[in-house]
């Protein structure tokens, strides 16, 4: 196994690069995805939990989600658009409790980072945007549905194709592919760089793999604790640590770990 360390450092870096101890500046980055444990115990099944609100006390919106474990996966809604359209929310809930759900487009583009902590039937945090870097307060209050859930399990023969994620254009960005092989071996790839200015790589070489379930653990050779968990739904794919955050393997506050939407 190979790990590859790459810092692409733009132009206006190598033109200042003669003043002492310039720091680089992070601001337009958000780090993807902090660790967490995904517990076995699923949720009632065909139980949706739905909020209705408001961003900044203006905008409405509606958001319904169903729990498997510490994956949430639902969709968010903004009453106040014309055609009033659905858009995916999957997220997770950390060792606290709080909740950390993103906003993704079909083409595993992030458009909002929802993060909160629901409790007594009110669920207070914010709404932050990627791209634009504005955050806007989040209220919403419980709501009762008759909304029925949607699988959101797969199966072995389903999972096999390519996954990504960005928080926009200049935030961090990830990619997952894996491709089914005779004899119930895979082989599957990731890479995933941070955000804007300096993009510092974190990667997995292709490497083949036993594969009978819908999920799978992996170990980097040559190391001690370096090893990150693989689960598979419908659509998605969850990427999370198992040991630490693999320390000093990658470049430096580039992560493997996160949520990566299906696109092919």
């Amino acid at each position: 196994m190979k790990y590859q360390y790459l810092v692409y450092i733009p132009l206006l870096a190598i033109i200042s690069c003669n003043k002492p101890d310039e720091k680089v500046d992070n601001s337009n980055s958000i780090t993807p995805e902090r660790s967490v444990t995904l517990a076995s115990v699923k949720n009632n099944v065909g139980k949706e939990i739905s909020w209705k609100g408001f961003l900044n006390g203006k905008t409405p919106v509606f958001i319904h989600y169903q729990i498997d474990g510490d994956v949430i996966v639902g969709e968010i809604t903004y009453l106040n658009t014309k055609n009033k359209l659905p858009i995916a929310l999957l997220g997770t809930i950390g060792d606290d409790n709080s909740y950390r759900i993103l906003e993704f487009e079909k083409s595993g583009n992030i458009t909002g980072v929802i993060t909160g902590n629901p409790t007594d039937g009110v669920f207070k945090g914010s709404w932050f945007s990627p791209k634009t870097r504005k955050e806007l307060v989040l209220n919403l209050v419980k709501k009762d549905t008759a909304l029925v859930s949607k699988e959101i399990e797969t199966n072995l023969g389903d999972l096999f194709g390519r996954y990504h994620y960005q928080y926009s254009e200049a935030g961090y960005q990830g990619d997952l592919e894996i491709k089914r092989l005779p004899g119930s071996k895979a082989v599957f790839g990731l890479t995933s760089v941070t955000g804007e200015p300096a993009r510092n790589l974190a990667q997995i070489d292709d490497d083949t793999i036993d594969l009978k379930t819908t999920h799978f653990t992996y170990k980097l050779s040559d190391t001690d604790d370096c090893e990150f968990k693989v689960k598979f739904y419908k659509g998605f794919a969850v990427v999370q640590y198992t040991q630490g955050v693999c320390s000093g393997q990658f470049g430096l506050n580039a992560t493997i770990e996160g949520i990566y939407l299906k696109t092919k």
